[in-house]
C-alpha cells in the first residue's frame, strides 16, 4: 500500500508531523519508549515532539524496506544514532501496521534492545517490546476464512505450532522461502527450513518452551504475528514478519529480545 511507502519517505526527511494525515481518527501509534499514543490529536502532539528532538539528536533512519497490502503491512529499517563516544550506533528496527480505508489505524515500532544498550552503556532506559502486544486486536477486520489467504496461512501455522509438531509446518513454506531466527540464524530453502523445524520439534519441549499467539494480520501477500514465548521461568514478547506467495510463506522473520531470551534459557 502506498501509505506505508509514504511512512518511509517521511521518516527519511524527518518531518514527522506529515505522518499525522496518514492515520485514522481513532488510530493507535505505539512507540517503544513513550508507549501508546491514542487518537489522532495525541499522535499529532507526539509527532511534533519527534520533529523537534530527533533531528537535533543527530539520529536518522536508513535501509527502509516496506511490504503492505490493503489491510496490513510491515517495515524494517535501521536507526543510526550518535553514541556516547561520539561515533554512530546502528539499531535495527521493525514496524507493524494495520490499515483501514487506505489509512493506518494501528502502528507499532520495535527496536533491538541489545543494539540500543550499546548506544548508552549503563543507561536504564530500554525499549518496551511488550507494551504493544494486543493493542492492534481491536482494529482487526471481521472476515470469513478464505477472504484473506495470508491471514489464513498464519492462523494455520499457529494452529499447528500449538499442537507441538513443528515438522508439520514445513509444507507451509515455499521451496525458495527464507526463515530467519535471531538465535539459530538464516535458513534458505524448503529443506533447510524443514531441518530447522525438526530441530525445534526436539529442542522446544526439552527446554520447556511454548508459544502463544497474541494477534496476527494478513491479506494476500503480506502478514505479521505478535506472540509470547513462554520459558519455565518467564516470558518474552516477539513478533514475526511474513510474506506469502501462492498460499505458502516466502519469508518468516522472527524478532524478540535476545538478551532476555538468553537469560531465561
Amino acid at each position: 500500500a502506498d501509505v506505508i511507502a509514504r511512512f518511509g519517505a517521511v521518516e527519511d526527511d524527518q518531518r514527522y508531523t506529515r505522518l499525522v494525515e496518514l492515520f485514522t481518527d481513532d488510530a493507535v501509534y505505539y512507540d517503544p519508549f513513550f508507549g501508546p499514543q491514542v487518537g489522532r490529536p495525541a499522535i499529532a502532539e507526539f509527532m511534533a515532539h519527534m520533529e523537534r528532538v530527533v533531528p537535533a539528536s543527530g539520529a536518522r533512519f536508513d535501509d527502509w524496506h516496506t511490504q503492505a497490502d490493503t489491510v496490513c503491512g510491515w517495515s524494517s529499517w535501521t536507526m543510526v544514532a550518535r553514541n556516547a563516544e561520539g561515533g554512530e550506533t546502528a539499531i535495527p528496527g521493525q514496524s507493524l501496521y494495520r490499515l483501514r480505508d487506505g489509512l493506518v489505524c494501528f502502528a507499532a515500532d520495535y527496536v533491538d534492545p541489545k543494539a540500543h544498550a550499546q548506544l548508552r552503556p549503563g543507561s536504564d532506559r530500554c525499549p518496551d517490546l511488550a507494551g504493544a502486544a494486543g493493542l492492534s486486536a481491536p482494529f482487526a477486520p471481521s472476515v470469513s476464512p478464505g477472504q484473506l489467504p495470508a491471514l489464513d496461512l498464519v492462523r494455520r501455522f499457529w494452529q499447528l505450532q500449538d499442537d507441538g509438531d513443528y515438522g508439520l509446518l514445513a509444507p507451509l513454506f515455499a521451496d525458495d522461502a527464507v526463515f530467519t531466527d535471531l538465535i539459530y540464524g538464516r535458513m534458505e530453502g524448503g529443506q533447510a527450513i524443514a531441518d530447522y523445524l525438526q530441530l525445534m520439534k526436539r529442542e522446544m519441549p526439552e527446554l520447556g518452551i511454548t508459544f502463544e499467539l497474541v494477534d496476527c494480520a494478513g491479506d494476500t501477500s503480506v502478514a505479521w504475528s505478535q506472540w509470547w514465548c513462554h520459558f519455565p521461568n518467564g516470558s518474552i514478547p516477539g513478533w514475526t514478519l511474513h510474506t506469502v506467495r501462492d498460499g505458502a510463506f516466502t519469508l518468516d522473520a522472527d524478532y524478540f529480545d535476545t538478551v532476555a531470551a538468553a537469560a531465561l534459557r
